[in-house]
């Protein structure tokens, strides 16, 4: 379905990515892998045509159709019916020229009837009633089948945004699905059936995602690109398989280059040996017989000492001679720690009510954290989640009732489409932390924003990158108790790994809300909160429990060579 040949990408004369090689065939599941900013994005935009390669070319099979989810929001104007009927080519036009002859009939236009018939007729022809119920299933299993039709798209949040996107893509019925991220924003449930719909899927799945559980799912192969290697790397399985394989391939390197430099000492010395004895030999060896061969002697073992120099310089030089294996920069989380709390009350909600639009999210809730709770907040998607987390954190006022804080309160959001503008990383980051100049230089450095990126606008920073900026200046303000609204997205598996041991280690409070059930667990909560029915429930906390802390970890950091 898809052949792509030694493609690369430059930009301002700087490789992205170069060498990719890759084919997928029908029924393939590839999952396209690597850190933020590496370019997965951007090669996925090449895939699809969306840009031009630098070198090398890509080829699709005659008549195959690519549906291709973006990470980009839709165009705001456009209402959610017409944004899904346009998911369903021409069935759509179709769906959408009936409702008209309909509203025309029944208003007693006897002259609509012919097309009506006709209409009717091509409808039917292209199965347009099994359409229609898989709109209604995909609508549903996504959640978003209560959004209006005739609703604006600027009207729903980021997340319902994305998961109409990911609605129209399944719609299309493409024969070659290449996916952003497609988990983002939905919940267990929807992570379940979009896994389930993908194993019955017939085409070929190219997929970009962190989700590590999604990835053991749905791929049986899965290719890197890790900012190290010049091409990518191969790997045969899901996400655990590839993290097995490759810490096997970094710990076979590094002995590998052990043993080389070894020997490569080994040389160096017995060079250095053969040299100083012939150069003893010919400083000691006194005039008289034998003397001038002795030296003669020392002078063929010193040439032979330099030409053994010279091809062990050679080898050095070939493509046998092992480089030294190289890691990617170790990402650095601190968080602050809340020491003096000592269990006390941090945060009261009384009464709390909320609306969205027409619709009643929850009311009367009463709420309490004490320092050191550590909950999982969940509940169904559109059930309120995020708009108590705004309200906890004061971004939005509720409807009635009100919240007192005892300590400072962090929101992590779910999405950052509002910073995607010309503001400078440094400057955005010092608007968050007041500090000097040369101290934010080093905390963001710290968090793997080097000097190349301090002066780079926003709007040109990976999803991924943007998380990480936002993460980097709420551990670095003074909060303690952080909300955290789906933190694992857009993270790379080594950011995921470095922050995940970071809240484990964490003694403040903290709200979580996520779909990724590795990372619940592993991060530990001893509350569950749910949303839904019109209020907030306590619930057993089933998993995860509360970790061990009597040895906490402030600073952490995390080797990202994958091992």
């Amino acid at each position: 379905m898809l052949k792509v040949v030694s493609v690369s990408l430059q930009y301002d004369a700087e490789p992205l990515f170069t060498g990719v090689d890759l084919i997928v065939n029908a029924g393939d599941r590839v999952g396209l892998v690597g850190p933020n900013g590496i370019g997965k994005s951007t090669l996925l935009r090449v895939l699809t045509g969306a840009e031009p390669p630098s070198t090398g070319h890509v080829a699709l099979a005659p008549g195959t159709r690519i549906g291709y989810l973006a990470p980009q929001p839709p165009d705001p104007t456009v209402t959610v019916g017409q944004f899904l009927a346009a998911g369903l080519g021409e069935l759509g036009r179709l769906d959408r020229r009936l409702r008209t002859l309909e509203r025309r009939l029944a208003g007693g236009d006897t002259a609509a009837l012919d097309a009506y018939g006709e209409v009717q007729d091509r409808f039917a022809a292209l199965d347009g009633w099994r359409a229609q119920a898989r709109l209604t299933e995909v609508r549903q299993r996504l959640d978003v089948a209560g959004l209006p039709d005739d609703a604006p798209l600027h009207r729903v949040s980021g997340g319902e945004q994305a998961r109409l996107t990911l609605a129209r893509v399944l719609l299309d019925t493409p024969d070659l699905l290449i996916l952003d991220e497609p988990t983002n924003h939905l919940d267990a449930d929807g992570i379940a059936w979009l896994g389930g719909w993908l194993a019955a899927f017939g085409g070929g799945v190219l997929v970009v995602s962190h989700d590590r559980a999604f990835l053991d799912r749905t791929v049986t192969r899965v290719v890197e690109l890790d900012g190290i290697h010049d091409t990518p790397q191969t790997y045969t399985g899901g996400y655990t398989a590839y993290r097995a394989e490759k810490t096997r391939r970094w710990q076979r390197l590094l002995l590998d280059y052990e043993a080389q430099e070894k020997t490569h000492q080994r040389l160096l010395a017995d060079i250095a040996r053969t040299r100083e004895h012939a150069r003893g030999v010919e400083l000691t060896v006194r005039r008289g017989l034998g003397a001038d061969q002795a030296r003669r002697y020392a002078k063929k073992v010193a040439r032979k000492a330099t030409a053994r120099q010279r091809r062990l310089r050679r080898q050095m030089d070939s493509l046998r001679w092992l480089a030294q294996p190289q890691t990617r920069p170790t990402l650095t989380l601190t968080l602050p720690d809340p020491a003096g709390d000592d269990g006390r009350e941090v945060l009261a909600a009384r009464g709390l009510t909320a609306r969205a639009d027409d619709r009643s999210l929850f009311a009367g809730v009463d709420l309490r954290l004490h320092a050191g709770d550590r909950v999982l907040l969940t509940g169904d998607n559109g059930a309120g989640k995020t708009t108590l987390l705004r309200i906890l954190a004061g971004l939005r006022d509720p409807d009635a009732g009100q919240v007192d804080r005892g300590a400072p309160v962090a929101l992590l959001p779910q999405t950052h489409d509002a910073l995607r503008t010309d503001v400078a990383v440094l400057t955005w980051f010092r608007s968050q932390v007041p500090v000097y100049v040369d101290e934010a230089e080093r905390l963001l450095d710290a968090h793997l924003f080097g000097p190349e990126q301090w002066d780079q606008p926003l709007r040109l920073l990976s999803a991924g990158e943007l998380r990480r900026l936002v993460l980097a200046a709420m551990v670095n303000s003074p909060a303690r108790v952080l909300l955290l609204d789906e933190p694992t997205n857009f993270l790379d598996f080594d950011s995921l790994d470095v922050v995940q041991e970071a809240l484990r280690a964490y003694r403040g409070t903290v709200v979580l809300v996520t779909h990724d059930v590795w990372f619940a667990d592993a991060v530990g909560y001893d509350r569950r909160w749910r949303v839904g029915g019109g209020g907030v429930d306590e619930q057993p906390a089933d998993g995860g429990g509360r970790p061990d802390r009597e040895t906490p970890r402030a600073r952490l950091t995390a080797d990202t060579h994958g091992g």
